[in-house]
């Protein structure tokens, strides 16, 4: 019997059977009442896009990748984060000990085929999390589980504990370039001493330094995505100036953000001659010579969002030099562009009450927060993009203006959110305006994938490119999210 104490927080946690959705939701068309709203839609196609062009870059760049699981939770888009080639490393980032042990399966197959994955829980280390830590890390093989830290009080609680002398556990310390909401400071009296405290203290453990530039979602270019990638390496590359002289060990320097790790596509654009190109390319390969191992990690770019396409951290279109008649995949990576066509999670929402009388005419939807999320998008005034509307019993969509925030700003949007609906607003010119109408089916672009996901128990998951063979938006797949923290 097992140690009810040990067992696996997820057993609190049960999940539906993703059998049981399949054959309740396989086949199932977009605009069928069969399927309830709101619902969680993903795009598979765009999701294989997104993914493909991530690990492309990083194997042009020799760099390598490290999966953030947290905007998503599942099994299926966690094997495309890292793509099916064994010869490349299956690492993760968690930002809770449930993604961890979701996981676990998944670690032992690929190490069970020689493929290198490494599980790190990339916030920094809450003491009350270690008994199930070390029972994590004793279900794999060593080394498998990392852990971030950046206080030495915590690196004192974790290497006094019980578990410590039996558990092989690899040590990140976070650097705060820039950020502030976790890392030591370069900037503080204490730095080098506290990072050479906390290096000699880990010993053998001591994998490398971490970095989350998040303030790069504030970024407004490709230039601004480009230097935010820039200094985390170079603050990275600076810190580690201030390790310990007896440290000898292979480094490890983790730095990424969506918008900055994303923007490595940008050093094989049409402007890879650019000043800033040319430093990042430099600071790479100073580096690699210095021994150390650069890593990307990245997290929401999968799903995409308005927020990522608001920074304009790559083009929204290809550039010439990734052109179908120019593109040499031997020498350049596939490029993705950065716009809404690329968003691959939408929330189906259905229309519950009309209001053209109103001024800007509005309608009621049945997804408010608790399916939206609550975090504004700094280039327009909304909740949520309405990016199609499936007429209830129809075969395709109605040809409606989509709301371009850098253009005509004519269209639909979630302008005000309660907890379980949303207004819709119409924008633009009144004699433009095209009406919805009671029941029919409406596909929102939310701000922010992460928080939009987490209302959900489960994607329904769609395929673009056999959309277009059929004509109609099917139900392909069902993915179950993971629960509990």
């Amino acid at each position: 019997m097992s140690d009810s104490k040990t067992c696996p927080s997820g057993n609190l946690y049960p999940l539906p059977s993703r059998e049981h959705l399949l054959n309740k939701y396989l086949n199932v068309e977009l605009t069928s009442w069969s399927l309830p709203t709101p619902a969680a839609i993903i795009d598979r196609a765009i999701v294989r896009r997104n993914c493909d062009a991530m690990l492309n870059v990083c194997h042009a760049l020799g760099v390598a990748f490290r999966a953030h699981v947290k905007s998503h939770k599942t099994i299926e888009l966690s094997r495309m984060q890292v793509g099916d080639d064994d010869s490349r490393t299956a690492h993760f980032a968690v930002s809770t000990l449930i993604e961890a042990e979701n996981l676990v399966p998944l670690a032992n197959e690929y190490q069970a085929r020689g493929r290198k994955c490494n599980i790190l829980y990339a916030v920094p280390l809450p003491p009350s999390s270690l008994p199930r830590l070390h029972h994590l890390a004793a279900r794999l093989p060593p080394n498998t589980i990392s852990i971030l830290l950046d206080n030495p009080t915590a690196l004192t609680a974790f290497l006094s504990h019980p578990s410590a002398s039996t558990a092989s556990i690899g040590i990140f310390i976070k650097i705060d370039t820039g950020y502030a909401r976790a890392g030591l400071s370069p900037s503080s009296p204490t730095f080098r001493s506290t990072l050479q405290d906390m290096v000699r203290r880990s010993g053998t453990s001591f994998t490398g330094l971490y970095s989350h530039y998040g303030h790069s979602y504030g970024g407004s270019g490709e230039d601004d995505a480009l230097r935010g990638l820039l200094e985390e390496l170079q603050g990275l590359e600076n810190a580690a100036k201030y390790l310990p002289a007896e440290f000898q060990g292979s480094l490890v320097l983790s730095v990424g953000a969506t918008p900055t790790a994303t923007a490595a596509q940008n050093l094989f654009s049409s402007d890879s001659g650019s000043a800033k190109v040319a430093e990042v390319r430099q600071t790479l390969a100073r580096l690699k010579n210095k021994g150390c191992e650069v890593e990307l990690h990245a997290g929401v770019y999968p799903l995409l969002d308005l927020q990522q396409v608001a920074t304009h951290a790559r083009p929204a279109k290809i550039p010439p030099s990734q052109s179908s008649s120019s593109h040499n995949s031997s020498e350049t990576p596939a490029f993705q562009p950065l716009s809404k066509s690329n968003i691959a999670l939408r929330i189906l929402a259905e229309v519950s009450s009309v209001y053209p009388e109103r001024s800007p005419p509005e309608a009621l939807i049945n997804a408010g927060s608790l399916a939206l999320g609550r975090e504004p998008c700094r280039s327009y005034p909304g909740w949520g993009i309405l990016s199609s509307c499936l007429e209830l019993g129809s075969e395709s969509s109605t040809t409606a203006p989509i709301y371009d925030e850098q253009g005509d700003r004519e269209g639909w949007i979630v302008s005000r959110i309660s907890q379980e609906h949303g207004i819709l607003a119409w924008q633009g010119e009144s004699e433009r305006f095209r009406e919805v109408q009671v029941g029919d089916r409406v596909a929102v672009w939310p701000n922010h994938a992460c928080v939009a996901g987490a209302g959900f128990g489960w994607y329904y998951v769609v395929d673009s490119q056999e959309t277009e063979e059929t004509g109609k938006e099917k139900v392909v797949d069902v993915w179950v999210r993971w629960r509990g923290w």
